[in-house]
């Protein structure tokens, strides 16, 4: 069975002045995503406004997910999916603090709360079960980031040993991080662009089209092959989709 994931913040809509701005990117950021056709897209900091705006350019897609502040009104880490591929079984949030059934806590010193949605499928003929984690940590506090680098383990960890794991992000931190080092210890998950020179897995570039920090990535069961490993650089549109870069893995199960 072979699956496409992608990774993508979708830079929240601030306003941003100029080409930044949330309705003149949305056309690029779908296009981008039409041209990859990846089967999952973990997203960060996008908006109930324009995760709907985004899904009624991609109606092939369904997307799921709260937001961090528990009201409907904070950025989303949201997952969207290919129905056509894969058969939603169990999808829930938690966030990142010392209470994660709360909605919106913060109990590490952030000024903002973190989350992280995950969602369980089937997929494939005969079906395996699939897991994908999808997060955003926070951007200020590095021990915060540490904090919730170790839940998200946690809660990879309790999911079924037959599950294939999954997990999509903004770490806000690089790879020689200790909570990028944290994620990288788990026997279960790899980071699929460490088969890349660390120079070449940036991904922050602030719209100019020069990245500046390897903060973005996708972990990936270590059952999958990695078939190929892709981070878009290009403009869309003639426009920078948003100030990440995609991340795109191709991963195919082995068979035994």
């Amino acid at each position: 069975m072979k699956i496409t994931v992608m990774s993508f913040n979708l830079r929240y809509d601030k306003p941003d002045s100029g080409v930044r701005q949330w309705e003149k990117r949305i056309g690029a950021i779908a296009s981008v995503i039409q041209h990859y056709q990846p089967d999952l897209i973990g997203t960060q900091e996008g908006k109930t406004p324009q995760l709907s705006n985004l899904q009624a350019l991609l109606p092939e897609y369904k997307f799921i997910g709260g937001d961090r502040t528990g009201t409907g009104e904070g950025e989303h880490c949201a997952v969207f999916y290919n129905p056509q591929l894969l058969e939603l079984q169990q999808t829930k949030d938690f966030y990142l603090s010392d209470t994660p059934e709360i909605p919106g806590s913060i109990t590490w010193e952030t000024r903002l709360p973190r989350m992280a949605t995950w969602a369980n499928f089937t997929v494939g003929n005969p079906s395996i079960s699939l897991t994908i984690v999808n997060t955003h940590l926070d951007h200020e506090n590095a021990k915060a980031r540490e904090l919730g680098a170790a839940l998200v383990i946690l809660r990879l960890m309790e999911f079924p040993s037959e599950d294939y794991l999954l997990l999509t992000g903004d770490f806000n931190a690089n790879p020689t991080t200790l909570a990028r080092m944290i994620l990288a210890d788990s026997y279960k998950i790899q980071d699929a662009l460490a088969t890349l020179p660390l120079d070449k897995q940036k991904t922050f570039h602030e719209f100019t089209g020069e990245a500046s920090d390897a903060i973005d990535t996708i972990y990936c069961d270590r059952r999958f092959q990695i078939e190929q490993v892709i981070i878009d650089r290009q403009q869309w549109e003639d426009i920078w989709p948003s100030d990440h870069f995609p991340v795109i893995v191709k991963l195919q199960t082995v068979s035994s």
